[in-house]
C-alpha cells in the first residue's frame, strides 16, 4: 500500500512556506504522493495552483486532487489546466474528480445542481478528449463544443480517479474512471465502501488488478492525544458542519502508535493508496507521518 499526504490547503492561515514545506518533506521522506482537496465557498487555497507549486519543488512523488469538484468547471478549461499540470510535473499528475454536493458551491459557480450527474459524465469525456490534444467535437445535452485542440500533443492524459458516496455515484465512477477515491470518513466507512467499489467495478467489467482504489483519512499528530482529538473534532465540525466520525476511531489523533493502528486498518483492505489529510499547517506533521509509516513497514 502506497501512502501519501495532502497539502494543508484548508488549514487556517496556510502560507506559501507551509505548502512548500509539506511538499519538500513528502519527497524527502520517501512518501509516495501529495494531494489537494477542493472547496469553493470556503477560506482555502485552490487545488491546482497548490499542486503546481508542489510539482515545482519535487521530482519523484505523484501529485493529485482528492477530489476536484469537476462540475464547477468548464470542462475544456479544466482539461487545459490538467494537461498543463501533467506537462509541468512530467507525467506525475492524477486528476481525482467528483460531482460536488454543496449548494453554495454550485451557486457561486453559476452552475445548476439539477443536471450534475449528466454534466459530470460529459465533463469526464471532454476532459479526456481535450487533455489529449485532440480537436473537440462534443454534442451532449449539457455541452455542445466543437473547437480545435487546446492542449499540447504528446502529454499523457492524467489518470481520472473518480469518487462518490451514493451507490449511483459509485456506479458512475467505476464505469467512467481509471480508479476510485474513497472519502475520508474513517476505517469503519472504508470497510463498507471498498468492498462495494470492488463489487460494482467487477459488475462494470473493470479489471480489478488495474483499477486502483485509494482512500483518504484525516490526521493530526500531537504528543497530547486528547488535545489532538479536540483539534480534529473542531476542524471536522467546522468543515462539514457536523462530526462525520469519532476522531480517535476514525482518524489519526496522537502519535506514532495511534497512526500505525489506523494505517493497519486500511492495509487490511488491500487498497492501492492511503492519503492522510492534515488539519494543521505545520510541516512537521509530515515528519511524524514518515515516522509512523516507517514503524508500520517494520510490522509487515
Amino acid at each position: 500500500m502506497k501512502i501519501g499526504m495532502a497539502l494543508p490547503v484548508q488549514a487556517a492561515g496556510v502560507t506559501r512556506r507551509d505548502v512548500l514545506g509539506f511538499a519538500e518533506r513528502v519527497e524527502r521522506h520517501g512518501l509516495d504522493s501529495i494531494w489537494s482537496l477542493d472547496r469553493l465557498v470556503y477560506e482555502s487555497l485552490a487545488p491546482l495552483p497548490a499542486l503546481a507549486a508542489a510539482a515545482a519543488v519535487t521530482e519523484r512523488v505523484t501529485i493529485g486532487t482528492s477530489i476536484l469538484l469537476a462540475n464547477l468547471w468548464n470542462p475544456v478549461l479544466l482539461a487545459k489546466e490538467a494537461a498543463t499540470l501533467q506537462r509541468l510535473s512530467e507525467g506525475r499528475f492524477i486528476l481525482g474528480m467528483a460531482l460536488g454536493a454543496r449548494e453554495a458551491d454550485f451557486q457561486a459557480a453559476g452552475v445548476s445542481m439539477k443536471t450534475r450527474g449528466r454534466r459530470f459524465e460529459e465533463t469526464v469525456a471532454l476532459v479526456r478528449q481535450a487533455a489529449a490534444g485532440q480537436p473537440i467535437a462534443h454534442r451532449g445535452s449539457v455541452f455542445q463544443i466543437e473547437v480545435g485542440p487546446v492542449a499540447l500533443p504528446g502529454t499523457p492524459v492524467p489518470p481520472l480517479w473518480l469518487g462518490g458516496f451514493a451507490e449511483a455515484a459509485v456506479r458512475r465512477a467505476v464505469r467512467l474512471g481509471d480508479g476510485f477515491l474513497v472519502g475520508g470518513r474513517g476505517p469503519a466507512y472504508a470497510r463498507e465502501a471498498v468492498p462495494l467499489v470492488r463489487k460494482l467495478a467487477a459488475e462494470a467489467g473493470r479489471d480489478l488488478k488495474t483499477f486502483p482504489i485509494a482512500a483518504g483519512m484525516y490526521g493530526h499528530f500531537d504528543s497530547n492525544r486528547d488535545r489532538a482529538a479536540r483539534t480534529m473534532a473542531d476542524y471536522i465540525q467546522a468543515y462539514y458542519g457536523r462530526l462525520i466520525f469519532d476522531p480517535p476511531a476514525g482518524s489519526i489523533v496522537g502519535g506514532v502508535p495511534e497512526a500505525v493502528a489506523r494505517i493497519k486498518e486500511y492495509a487490511a483492505l488491500d487498497i492501492d493508496t492511503l492519503l492522510i489529510v492534515p488539519v494543521a499547517r505545520d510541516p512537521e506533521q509530515v515528519d511524524r507521518l514518515a515516522e509512523a509509516v516507517a514503524a508500520f513497514r517494520q510490522t509487515q
